[in-house]
């Protein structure tokens, strides 16, 4: 019932995000964001940034990557994600599916309203801060006492005395009061939302008037409440908040021995992530067989710079999350697995080359650019046998007979954008380092010639200084050492300051120089 109702709430959310950017809305939340096109448009939206072209594919393969593009757009904005990997997406697993959705809430509906007010109070906890905004500005109606995110909102009297608060002009008080219908007063509170404040009817109220309504809904509605009304809080209220018990007897939901059970094994879960990405080892401790997380995907082919660049061995790619697919065994789902690691990596193979910025003029920047890009090629040789293997698996699988016609076309797809797309980066990244090579031979020619033509003319300088008479006397002859020092200062600094450094002008140089 749970899952009904924020799966109902979260398409409210995401459908107002969409008309923004005039995006048609979603139908099905689980079903419709399986590809990930309608993931990635609602991150364009929220982001403001036009993002990277969707495949309009319709095989797995293709679906796997555009959801690993948006995951990777919301690890670049630090948006939380705890064990939610693409396949899990792809896959439809509403539960995930609903915590990505969420994710994205509370980042870009709830923290980023917040931010300002969280960072003035020095408080990281924007629960607490809007629970403390709620509180104290309902503080007037003693009819109302909101204890917490779920029960304390299903009479509809706080959403009305929340408004109220505010816009006292929007409605008589004394008529919500002598409301006698729970559905009424919510059904009231919502309507003067969109009317009058341009708040999107997020919630419906057969959904709220339960024991419990949910509690991820109440808080995203009450954000929109907070965006649009005054944001002061004050430390009182915060102090209050701190000070309300943890659960009262008949109000506050219970944590069930199940959900402890469960929050202890996420904690769990998300502490062995921190530890093995810091140890740098990849492996799942989920007890159920499942391809690898996005987290963990990433970790295994994401290296920090004071990493030295080494090939790896198979026993060294095992280690790092990449099963070596021994002959004989190969299964439709560890070739899956493997698959998906493979194209994750590519993907971010891919947006590497994309993101090294145009060659440069100056020689030495491009010599660095060509160090980087050598630095760059050296992974790409290191991740060629993953990409092999992955090959030969899927030609094992073909060789086998054992798929159905269906499995057997998606595979051989996925064989051919694979090998497609390694070729094109392949031949995308020599050709990089054959025109830095060019321009960087270029350049150091143009150097070389420069300093060959201000030899020429330093040689003839000296040869007519030469056939000069000195003197006749002392004093024309310290006249003429000054005026040798200065023009030769200024030749030097004008044409040469740059090839070669400057050499006293009573040395005798020649080209060996």
């Amino acid at each position: 019932e749970r899952e009904d109702v924020q799966k109902k709430t979260f398409t409210k959310w995401v459908n107002s995000q969409l008309a923004k950017v005039r995006k048609p809305p979603v139908d099905d939340l689980f079903a419709d964001l399986c590809d990930g096109r309608r993931l990635l448009e609602l991150l364009e939206g929220l982001t403001g940034h036009e993002l990277v072209r969707l495949e309009r594919g319709i095989t797995r393969v293709h679906s796997l990557n555009n959801v690993n593009r948006a995951l990777q757009i919301l690890q670049k904005n630090n948006v939380e994600l705890v064990n939610i990997g693409a396949s899990d997406i792809v896959d439809g697993n509403h539960k995930l599916i609903l915590g990505l959705i969420w994710s994205i809430i509370l980042h870009w509906q709830v923290k980023d309203v917040m931010k300002d007010v969280m960072a003035g109070l020095q408080q990281t906890n924007s629960e607490k801060i809007l629970l403390s905004w709620v509180r104290q500005n309902t503080r007037q109606y003693p009819q109302v006492n909101v204890v917490n995110f779920s029960s304390s909102w299903n009479d509809g009297l706080a959403f009305n005395a929340l408004i109220h608060s505010h816009r006292p002009e929007l409605f008589d008080w004394s008529s919500v009061e002598k409301q006698t219908s729970t559905i009424d007063r919510l059904e009231h509170a919502f309507n003067k939302a969109e009317q009058h404040l341009g708040i999107e009817r997020l919630l419906d109220p057969e959904d709220v008037a339960v024991p419990h309504p949910d509690k991820k809904s109440i808080i995203m509605y009450v954000t929109s409440l907070f965006q649009v009304f005054p944001q002061s809080v004050s430390m009182e209220a915060i102090q209050e908040v701190e000070t309300l018990p943890r659960a009262s007897p008949a109000g506050v939901t219970r944590v069930t021995t199940e959900e402890h059970y469960q929050i202890q094994t996420q904690q769990r879960f998300s502490q062995q992530i921190t530890v093995s990405v810091a140890q740098g080892r990849v492996r799942s401790p989920s007890p159920q067989p499942r391809y690898k997380s996005y987290a963990y995907t990433q970790a295994a082919y994401v290296k920090s710079p004071e990493q030295k660049r080494r090939r790896f061995t198979d026993q060294e790619d095992l280690q790092r999350g990449l099963s070596p697919l021994p002959p004989g065994s190969t299964s439709l789902e560890s070739y899956q697995a493997a698959l998906e690691e493979v194209l994750t990596w590519l993907l971010s193979a891919e947006d590497g080359l994309q993101a090294q910025p145009p060659i440069s003029n100056h020689v030495e920047e491009v010599k660095e650019q060509f160090h980087t890009h050598e630095g760059y090629m050296v992974e790409l040789t290191t991740h060629q046998g993953s990409v092999g293997r992955v090959l030969r698996a899927g030609a094992a699988l073909l060789g086998e007979g054992n798929l159905s016609e269906e499995e057997d076309s998606e595979v051989r797809e996925q064989m051919n954008l694979l090998n497609s797309r390694w070729e094109h980066l392949r031949v995308a990244s020599m050709e990089r380092q054959s025109r830095l090579h060019e321009v960087l031979m270029e350049l150091q020619h143009q150097q070389l010639q420069q300093l060959t033509d201000w030899l020429d003319v330093t040689e003839a300088r000296i040869k007519r200084m030469g056939a000069q008479q000195l003197g006749p006397d002392l004093e024309d002859v310290k006249y003429q050492v000054e005026e040798h020092k200065v023009s030769w200062s200024q030749r030097c600094s004008s044409n040469g300051a740059q090839l070669i450094p400057c050499v006293s002008s009573n040395r005798i140089f020649s080209r060996k120089l």
